[in-house]
């Protein structure tokens, strides 16, 4: 399928027509336990012309839409999204991302990336520091599930690898499931994804990777050691690994 040039720009108005579509999309593209509800991302996308880095909650947020040049004001044109923030003092955090099924292969996704780590960059720049990484979660599919499920999540990771991602290899972070109201479903197990900015992917040897990970913990989910989902993310004897983000595609086996 040839488009023209992909274009992405920051959704400024929650009742735009583009970001009503990336609101559809959001909710196609992600399982519920996954996701927070849209509304909440609907009122950081009210607020961003108000806020400023380190402002508010700390948090500077921002929803990046994409569509081909020509479609750009036509919501069934919306090729994706990606929705993160900065967090002072920790990192980027990329909390969705999204392609519609028409815009696969095309490149989208990895635009998408690429913009939300030059605005992270920007985001720490104004804040007079530079950005460390950028980090991501994912779900992936259960050890024997269906093979389409581990197509997709295979075709996933390879995107994050074209991304500059590196797998967390060893750590099964533990999330809410925001697919309950109360936050009180199963927890759901996602594996993490870091792109190194300022700092090498060198740096990232197992004790720099544990103190990531529990900042992300700390910093997004407000947990600490003692509480339930820390403690089963960082057991005693965890030791993880930066590797490339492709090899958390291979296939889990199911254990009896």
């Amino acid at each position: 399928m040839q488009v023209n040039k992909v274009v992405v720009w920051e959704a400024f108005d929650a009742a735009d027509p583009m970001t009503q579509a990336a609101g559809q999309l959001y909710e196609q593209t992600l399982a519920p336990e996954e996701r927070i509800p849209w509304y909440w991302i609907e009122k950081s996308v009210a607020s961003r012309t108000k806020s400023k880095p380190g402002k508010a909650d700390g948090w500077t947020k921002h929803l990046l839409l994409a569509a081909p040049e020509d479609r750009a004001d036509d919501p069934t044109g919306l090729a994706g999204y990606v929705y993160g923030a900065l967090i002072p003092n920790y990192a980027g955090y990329l909390c969705y991302i999204g392609v519609a099924n028409w815009a696969r292969r095309l490149g989208v996704g990895t635009r998408l990336f690429d913009q939300f780590y030059r605005q992270m960059s920007v985001d720490a720049g104004e804040l007079g520091s530079q950005l460390p990484f950028v980090i991501w979660e994912s779900h992936r599919p259960a050890p024997g599930a269906p093979a389409a499920e581990w197509d997709l999540w295979a075709a996933r990771t390879k995107l994050f690898d074209r991304a500059g991602g590196m797998w967390v290899e060893g750590v099964d972070f533990w999330s809410p499931n925001f697919a309950s109201d109360d936050e009180t479903g199963d927890p759901v197990p996602l594996q993490l994804f870091v792109k190194p900015m300022a700092e090498s992917a060198g740096e990232f040897d197992a004790d720099r990777l544990r103190a990531v990970v529990a900042g992300l913990h700390r910093e997004v989910y407000h947990n600490e050691p003692g509480s339930d989902l820390y403690d089963r993310t960082l057991p005693a004897g965890c030791n993880p690994r930066l590797v490339p983000a492709k090899l958390a595609g291979l296939p889990v086996k199911a254990t009896k």
